[in-house]
C-alpha cells in the first residue's frame, strides 16, 4: 500500500456534511528487530483490548508483539516448523485468542498454540465426519476461530471446476463437520476467469475473503458489496446488500465471454478493478460501528515486462461506516489516501492502515467525528 500523506494533522470536511475526519501517521518503533513486512502484514491479528498487534514473521518463523498504545516493539515469540510442536513450513493466517492463544493455519495444517510455541490442539479437518457419517478428507482454502463454548473453525473450500465456495464449520470439540454452500455466483462465479491459450491451462479468481469480527464470521469479496454473517456457533445471520454511494454496489460481469489468453484476462479483470474492488468490514468497538473500504482504479496503458496488469495511474478510496446492524450511514470519499492492499483495522474508535515508510512499520490514523 502507499499513502502520501502529510503528517500535519487537521479536521477536514466532507461533501455531505456528516462527519468529519482526521488524518495522522504513526511510525513504529521496532527498537532494532527486522519485522517482516513483504506480506503487507496480512498475517496478523489484533487481541481483545487492542492494545497489541501480533504479525507473523517470515524471517524467523516468529510471531512479533507490537503495543500499538506506545508504538514499538514489544515481544517476539518462535515457532517450530516441523516435529511434535510443528506448525507447517509457512504461516498463512493467525487468530489471537483469549488467554494469549493463537490459531496458526499453514499448508495443509492448522492447530492452537500457546505463545511458547507448544502445541495445544490440532485441527482435524481431513478425518472430520458430516451429517451423514462421510470423511472430509480435505483441508479449506481458508480457516479462521472464534472463540466460544464450543470452538468451532469455520474455512471456505473453492470449487473451482463448478465455480462455487463451499463455507465448512468444523467443532473441535467433537470434530464433527457442516457444509454450506455460499450463493455465490453474483459475487464470485460472474468473476473468474478461465481459458486455455498455448502456455496451458489458466484460471483467475477474484478474493473471497473470510474474517472475524465482533464475534461473528463474515464473508465479503472484491468485486460486490455483499456480506455474509454466521454467529460464532455457525448459525446464519444475515446475508447483506447496500446501495454505495460513490461506487456501484458490483462490478458488472463479463456475461459468458470466451477469455482466450492470459492477456485478454488481464485485461478483463483490469475492466472489474476499474469499477470498484472491496474490502473486508471491521468492527470499532468503541462506537459500536462497521468499518470498510472500497477503491476505484484508474491504470495507464503501459504493462511493464508483460505484466499481468499495467501500471496504476492513480486510485480514489472510500471509507464506508455501518452502525452494528450493517446498515451503512455514510459513506467518505478519503483524498489523497492511495490504498493497494494491507491490513486494518479499529483501535480506540479509529480507523488505523497499515503504511510502509521506506521498510518501517507506520500507520495512517483516520479519526472520524459525527456531525449528528
Amino acid at each position: 500500500m502507499y499513502v502520501f500523506l502529510s503528517c500535519q494533522r487537521k479536521y477536514t470536511e466532507i461533501e455531505n456534511n456528516e462527519a468529519l475526519y482526521a488524518i495522522d501517521t504513526v511510525k513504529i518503533d521496532s527498537k532494532g528487530h527486522l519485522l517482516d513486512l513483504n506480506r503487507f502484514i496480512l498475517i496478523s491479528d489484533l487481541d481483545d483490548e487492542e492494545k497489541s498487534l501480533f504479525l507473523y514473521n517470515a524471517f524467523d518463523h516468529s510471531i512479533d508483539e507490537i503495543n500499538l498504545d506506545r508504538l514499538d516493539f514489544a515481544n517476539k515469540y518462535f515457532f517450530e516448523k516441523e516435529g511434535p510442536n510443528g506448525t507447517g513450513e509457512s504461516f498463512y493466517s493467525l487468530n489471537h485468542l483469549k488467554g494469549g492463544f493463537f490459531f496458526i493455519k499453514s499448508y495443509n495444517k492448522s492447530a492452537i498454540f500457546d505463545k511458547n510455541g507448544v502445541l495445544v490442539k490440532r485441527v482435524d479437518w481431513v478425518n472430520s465426519i458430516d451429517s451423514i457419517g462421510s470423511i472430509y478428507g480435505q483441508q479449506p482454502e481458508n480457516e479462521i476461530l472464534i472463540s466460544s463454548s464450543d470452538l468451532k473453525v469455520f474455512g471456505l473450500d473453492f470449487d473451482d471446476k463448478n465455480r462455487k465456495i463451499h463455507f465448512d464449520i468444523l467443532s473441535i470439540v467433537d470434530n464433527s463437520i457442516k457444509r454450506l454452500d455460499l450463493d455465490s455466483e453474483k459475487s464470485y462465479g460472474c468473476f473468474v476467469l478461465e481459458g486455455e491459450d498455448s502456455q496451458g491451462h489458466f484460471f483467475v479468481k477474484p478474493h473471497v475473503y473470510l474474517s472475524s469480527e465482533n464475534n461473528l464470521a463474515i464473508i465479503s469479496h472484491d468485486f460486490s458489496n455483499e456480506l455474509i454473517l454466521y454467529d460464532s456457533v455457525g448459525e446464519f445471520v444475515k446475508k447483506i446488500n447496500y446501495e454505495s454511494r460513490f461506487t456501484p454496489s458490483s462490478a458488472k460481469s463479463i456475461n459468458g465471454k470466451t477469455i482466450t489468453s492470459r492477456e485478454h484476462a488481464g485485461k478483463e479483470f483490469q475492466y472489474f478493478l476499474e469499477q470498484v474492488r472491496f474490502y473486508p468490514p471491521v468492527w470499532d468497538n468503541v462506537k459500536k460501528r462497521y468499518l470498510r473500504l472500497s477503491k476505484i482504479t484508474v491504470f495507464s496503458d503501459d504493462r511493464i515486462n508483460g505484466s499481468f496488469l499495467p501500471e496504476v495511474l492513480k486510485t480514489s478510496v472510500f471509507l464506508s461506516v455501518f452502525d452494528s446492524d450493517f446498515t451503512l450511514i455514510y459513506e467518505l470519499a478519503i483524498p489523497g489516501l492511495n490504498y493497494n492492499f494491507g491490513k486494518y483495522f479499529s483501535k480506540d474508535g479509529k480507523f488505523w492502515i497499515y503504511q510502509n515508510f521506506s521498510d518501517d512499520l507506520g500507520f495512517v490514523i483516520i479519526e472520524i467525528k459525527d456531525l449528528n
